[in-house]
């Protein structure tokens, strides 16, 4: 079984690369690169913009999709050199590529993964003073600590996999982590923040200034909320979610309030404290595997774009 929910975005500059990439139309992994590719090269500290707005597109089009080392991706990837041409000549056809409406396909899985993560930010925020998770920071090791609960939570019958993988075998989320400098970070999770971003499921609101110990928070930070498709998503399939009375969504769910009770409370500095001081990361070198994710592979392509808005059906 599977379902199909339009995402009607904020046709907003903010989103430009998320867009690019949907339009060139490349396979998962391609646009994966890609907008890893693009975030590095728009992550320039002197352009001082305050706000996403034409000046972001105006380096967008200067710094990034001109930039030898994008156009060289855009070659290997085989795009079509007319195309290629239009990044390198500043001539990308912005009217076309905002033009389209984001589709997500999931099958059913997916969709509880993807709800459960939306699940833990709004419990969050409803907890938090500000309303929001105040970083990427907090976001990678909230759900760390969710599945690190579920690790340390035995399992009745023995693990099938040759690892110690606790509760997390059949729960929890599938964001593997290894140690960084910021400590335990999850690329997969940093990957679907910016899909999830793209299609409106979360807003990110950017605060300079301001760092976080994150890689990617490095004299700023971004602020993260629900944006008005996922409350939208929340409100459909929240109370499909509760009905469905199983161990594996009971468990996760416990771990989830938890990890949130515990630490929602802590500043950032008093979370990266403890976060560090865990003996598994404290002893971990740089990149060694801390925690492997809930084994699962999806055979779809998880986020493609239509020119027509189709809403939600089952498939």
């Amino acid at each position: 079984m599977r379902a199909q929910l339009t995402m009607v975005g904020k046709e907003t500059h903010h989103k430009a690369i998320e867009r690019v990439a949907e339009w060139l139309e490349l396979s998962r992994t391609q646009e994966n690169l890609f907008i890893n590719l693009a975030h590095e090269l728009s992550s320039v500290p002197d352009t001082n913009l305050t706000h996403f707005d034409e000046r972001y597109l105006q380096h967008l089009e200067n710094n990034v999709f001109s930039d030898p080392q994008l156009l060289g991706f855009l070659e290997r990837s085989g795009i079509d050199p007319t195309v290629i041409e239009q990044f390198e000549t500043k001539q990308i056809p912005y009217d076309e590529v905002y033009q389209q409406w984001n589709v997500i396909e999931y099958s059913i899985n997916e969709l509880l993964d993807l709800t459960m993560l939306l699940k833990l930010i709004k419990q969050y925020s409803d907890q938090s003073e500000k309303g929001l998770v105040d970083s990427r920071y907090r976001l990678q090791k909230l759900v760390y600590l969710v599945n690190r609960r579920l690790v340390k939570q035995e399992r009745a019958e023995r693990d099938t996999a040759p690892y110690d993988h606790g509760k997390l075998e059949k729960t929890g989320f599938r964001y593997t982590y290894r140690k960084r400098k910021s400590g335990p970070y999850s690329k997969n999770l940093r990957d679907d923040t910016y899909r999830l971003y793209a299609s409106d499921l979360i807003d990110e609101k950017l605060v300079q200034g301001e760092s976080t110990p994150e890689i990617t928070e490095q004299h700023t930070r971004l602020e993260i909320s629900l944006g008005a498709s996922g409350r939208v998503m929340m409100g459909r399939f929240s109370e499909m979610m509760a009905d469905l009375d199983t161990d594996v969504l009971s468990e996760w769910e416990s771990a989830i309030n938890a990890v949130i009770e515990e630490f929602g409370p802590m500043s950032i500095e008093e979370f990266h404290n403890y976060v560090n001081d865990i003996e598994d990361v404290r002893n971990a070198d740089d990149r060694k595997l801390l925690i492997r994710g809930r084994q699962v592979k999806y055979d779809n392509e998880l986020w493609r774009t239509e020119t027509t808005q189709e809403g939600l059906s089952d498939a």
